[in-house]
């Protein structure tokens, strides 16, 4: 199996905003195996570290790149998926193709819709970002730049937002932030995401076609599969959004997610030599790695992960880890204050 890939758009653009601007960028191309006529093509993909790479050469010269890449996008030049939410009736619609189809972009990306109390959030995760298996906090900040511009353009009118947050530090100027959402999301958040009212997910799109909708489900369909061979994979992705919405997951719950009974889901596992017990417990260690980096205290990291109490996650951390919890917060709290002063560097 060769290195994980990308078919983002944005790998595109990027090079154009290099060139522009006679950053040099041949040496990335040539790592990735590109040209630039190549990536003209609809079905070109990028591995993943040239792609991070790229983000950050881009932002060390445009600190606002996440921000505002999706103003240099042509009329009509998008992802798939991104066509496919655009021709839907409604936003509600659109953003159930997008959480269906955005593992097309990239296999672990993940988007979630979740309602409550009278407000809507839009969620984006992917485990090797939110883990520090790779570092690119501008691709957050480009989804939802992008997610909060065209929706308020098909709509035709702004997207009333209550809050937006984003997993990493600010990679630009306060301001250019404040332009882009009208207003300063909360930055080292638990999770990327826009919130805003629930009355917001009938608006209706004006950019709706029905026909060339159904066109582009069917491709994307057809693709989709493609990547669902890897049970596993899928169902602790879906533990981890869970576990970072605040709920609780549960077999039935997963099972439900991934539109299989939760018999068949047991099945398969055991056929696949897992359990859903461990693949939960992975995700719970994997999750309290994050949290005990932050600043969040004890009792409630152990809430957030469904620990009866503060001693039950304690001794899971022992047996997870072979350390107490205070050491291990020390020593991942001074690593987190690394990466982030060299974000600002």
């Amino acid at each position: 199996m060769g290195p994980a890939r990308t078919s983002s758009i944005t790998t595109r653009f990027l090079v154009e905003v290099l060139d522009q601007s006679g950053i040099a960028v041949d040496d990335l191309l040539t790592r990735a195996e590109l040209t630039r006529d190549g990536l003209q093509q609809a079905d070109t993909s990028c591995p993943l570290n040239v792609f991070d790479a790229l983000w950050q050469r881009a932002a060390a010269h445009f600190p606002d790149i996440g921000l505002t890449l999706i103003e240099r996008f042509p009329a009509g030049q998008m992802h798939i998926v991104t066509h496919l939410a655009l021709r839907s009736a409604d936003v509600r619609q659109a953003l159930m193709s997008v959480s269906r189809y955005v593992r097309l972009t990239q296999a672990h990306d993940r988007v979630s819709v979740s309602e409550r109390n009278d407000h809507a959030t839009v969620q984006f995760d992917n485990a090797p970002l939110d883990d520090g298996r790779r570092h690119n906090p501008w691709i957050s900040e480009h989804l939802l730049s992008m997610t909060h511009l065209l929706f308020s353009t098909a709509c035709g009118k702004p997207l009333p937002l209550t809050s937006v947050s984003f997993r990493n530090g600010a990679q630009a100027e306060i301001a250019a932030y404040q332009r882009r959402f009208g207003q300063i999301p909360q930055f080292h958040a638990a999770v990327n995401a826009l919130c805003f009212p629930s009355e917001v997910l009938e608006w209706p799109l004006q950019t709706h076609d029905a026909y060339l909708r159904g066109i582009l489900e069917q491709f994307a369909s057809k693709h989709l599969p493609e990547l669902e061979n890897e049970l596993p994979q899928q169902v602790a992705a879906h533990l981890h959004a869970l576990w970072l919405s605040g709920q609780q997951p549960s077999l039935a719950t997963v099972a439900a997610e991934l539109g299989i009974s939760a018999d068949l889901l047991r099945k398969r596992l055991a056929e696949s030599g897992r359990s859903f017990r461990q693949l939960k417990d992975d995700s719970r260690r994997d999750l309290a790695r994050i949290h005990l980096g932050g600043s969040l205290a004890i009792g409630e990291i152990a809430y957030l992960l469904g620990f009866s109490e503060p001693a039950a996650l304690q001794h899971a951390c022992k047996r997870w880890f072979g350390l107490p919890v205070g050491e291990l917060r020390r020593q991942w709290a001074g690593e987190a204050r690394i990466r982030r002063a060299n974000q600002s560097a």
